[in-house]
C-alpha cells in the first residue's frame, strides 16, 4: 500500500511538472494577472517595457486589428486576453519574438513580442483565436488543417509578403502545403509555406467562414463543409 501512494505521487508529480513545461503557454495565460504585468484595461495586459504611448499606440492597432477582421469575416464573437511586451526575453520560455495565440484553460490568450506590435500582426493571431472560440477541441484536433488555420489568418495580414500581388507560388506549393495538418508539422519558418496556405483557402468567401465552422460543430466532415467553398 506504502509503495502504490509513493507511485501515485510520483505520477502525479510528473504529470503536473510535464504539463507546467508543454503547456506554460496556458498557464502563463491564466496567470498573467499576477505578475508583473500590468493590466492596462480589460484583458489587455503589458509590462514595463511599453510605455504610456506605446500603449496608446497598441490599443489603437488592437482596435483596427479587430475592425479589419470584422470586414473580413465578421464581427468575433470572443475577446481574448492580448498580453504584449517589446523585451525579447521571454522568447527563452517558448514564447514567439512576433505573436502567437494559444488556449488557455478557460480562455483564448495572444501573445506579442517585440516584432508583433502592429496591426497586421494582432489580426492574423485575433482570426486564430477566433476560429479556436468557434470550434471545439476534438474538431480543432481532428478536422481543422494546419493550412486552413494559418491561411486564415493570413488573409488578415496585410504584410508585405503576404499581399497577393507578391505571391508567386506553384500549385505544386499548394499541393504540398493541403497535404500538411498538424500545426505541429507546418513549415513555419518558410514564408512560401505561409504564402501557399493563403493561396488555398483564397476561393473561400470569407464571410462563410463562421457558417462552416459551426457546420463542423455539428458533426459534419471538413471535406464536406469547406469543399463548396473552394
Amino acid at each position: 500500500m506504502k509503495i502504490l501512494k509513493i507511485l501515485i505521487i510520483v505520477f502525479i508529480t510528473f504529470f503536473i511538472a510535464s504539463f507546467g513545461y508543454f503547456k506554460k503557454d496556458a498557464i502563463a495565460c491564466e496567470l498573467i494577472g499576477v505578475t508583473h504585468f500590468n493590466e492596462v484595461s480589460p484583458d489587455f495586459y503589458v509590462d514595463q517595457s511599453i510605455d504610456t504611448s506605446k500603449q496608446v499606440e497598441l490599443s489603437h492597432a488592437v482596435e483596427s486589428a479587430f475592425k479589419r477582421v470584422s470586414d473580413i469575416y465578421g464581427t468575433p464573437t470572443f475577446n481574448p486576453r492580448i498580453i504584449a511586451t517589446a523585451e525579447t526575453k521571454y522568447a527563452k520560455f517558448g514564447f514567439n519574438p512576433t505573436g502567437m495565440q494559444n488556449s488557455g484553460l478557460f480562455r483564448e490568450c495572444i501573445f506579442l513580442g517585440p516584432k508583433g506590435l502592429n496591426t497586421d500582426v494582432i489580426a492574423h493571431e485575433l482570426v486564430h483565436a477566433e476560429v479556436r472560440h468557434r470550434t471545439n477541441l476534438f474538431v480543432e484536433l481532428t478536422q481543422l488543417p494546419a493550412w486552413f488555420i494559418e491561411g486564415t489568418g493570413i488573409k488578415a495580414d496585410y504584410r508585405k509578403p503576404f499581399l497577393l500581388e507578391n505571391i508567386d507560388v506553384k500549385n505544386d506549393d499548394v499541393d504540398e502545403i493541403k497535404s500538411v495538418f498538424y500545426l505541429s508539422d507546418f513549415p513555419n519558418t518558410k514564408v512560401k509555406y505561409y504564402q501557399a496556405s493563403l493561396i488555398a483557402v483564397e476561393p473561400m468567401n470569407p464571410k462563410d467562414m463562421y457558417r462552416g465552422l459551426e457546420r463542423l460543430n455539428n458533426g459534419e466532415q471538413f471535406e464536406d463543409v469547406f469543399d463548396e467553398f473552394f
